[in-house]
């Protein structure tokens, strides 16, 4: 890739996006950090193949690993969801099995555990990324 003003204009517009996006990410997981920690039931485990199709000129998709779960709220409300898991984590729960879940009573959002990558995590990939994003925008110095 040269050098140019062009190229580097594009590639610091990309470093911005996805530093942007991984601060998202990061006041995500900062929402989480609130959440009340419940016990779960596990009513049933999902698995999406994914698909590969390389050089055919289609996109293709990747595995996915999720449970059906039951839990109740600190209101004594029962409720169902559905969550992405980890392979690893997913292939030692069998339907039935507890699972920790993180419930936003404001929102009423929830998720299994442990499963995603901690806030200081994208916010660190956040701050190279728009550094990188400002640097290249700047333009060389003479």
């Amino acid at each position: 890739m040269s050098n140019s003003p062009s190229n580097r204009r594009w590639v610091s517009y990309l470093l911005l996006f996805f530093g942007s996006f991984f601060v998202l990410l990061a006041l995500q997981e900062g929402c989480y950090q609130g959440a009340v920690t419940l016990q779960g039931t596990v009513l049933s485990k999902h698995y999406s193949p994914g698909s590969s199709r390389v050089g055919s000129g289609t996109l293709s998709s990747t595995s996915s690993h999720g449970i059906k779960y039951r839990f109740t709220t600190p209101a004594g409300e029962t409720r169902e969801d559905f969550g992405q898991m980890l392979r690893q984590h997913w292939s030692k729960l069998t339907p039935g099995d507890l699972v920790d879940i993180e419930y936003l009573p404001a929102t009423k959002d929830s998720r299994v555990a442990r499963q995603t990558a901690s806030g200081p995590v994208f916010l660190l990939i956040a701050m190279g990324l728009l550094a990188g994003g400002c640097y290249l925008r700047r333009g060389p110095r003479r």
